[in-house]
């Protein structure tokens, strides 16, 4: 990293930098930059878009389920969904068609194909998490599962008051 011109460092004086005001929260940053790029990766070798894993697992848990309510368990907002599971019934990984009980309610079914995905994310997630605990060890892990917790907890709340 090069070093502040002169005039710069008159300017900002004994300020702090933002890396020194804000190691964890840039740390966090950092990491999930890190991690969302190494699961991009593995995710585009199955063919898959960033996202898409997250309604498969959902539909590997529980097959045939209406659109809202994978919404809703998953999170994401209506177009986000629609526009994934749009490109997943044109790869042939998933099919909609109106609920019987409710013509307006689509319902989301995997094909053959999205199911044959399920071992590959399934070895992708564990590979991902051996190297998470390696990294972290025993003791590590179980004291950043209590701080991530504890921490999305609080941002979950500082969220839900501001909406």
């Amino acid at each position: 990293m090069g070093r502040v011109p002169d005039d710069l460092s008159r300017l900002l004086g004994d300020k702090p930098s933002l890396l020194e005001r804000a190691p964890l929260t840039l740390g966090l940053v950092a990491l999930s930059r890190t991690l969302h790029g190494l699961i991009a990766e593995q995710l585009l070798t199955l063919g898959l878009y960033p996202g898409q894993e997250l309604i498969l697992m959902r539909l590997f848990d529980r097959d045939e389920q209406i659109q809202t309510t994978l919404q809703q368990s998953i999170g994401l907002d209506h177009s986000t969904l629609s526009r994934s599971i749009r490109r997943m019934e044109d790869a042939g990984l998933v099919t909609r068609h109106p609920d019987q009980r409710d013509k307006r309610a689509m319902v989301v079914s995997l094909t053959p194909a999205g199911r044959a995905l399920q071992p590959r994310l399934a070895e992708m997630w564990e590979t991902l998490e051996a190297l998470t605990t390696d990294a972290l060890g025993p003791d590590g892990q179980a004291g950043l599962l209590t701080a991530l917790e504890s921490l999305e907890h609080t941002l979950a709340e500082v969220r839900r008051r501001k909406n």
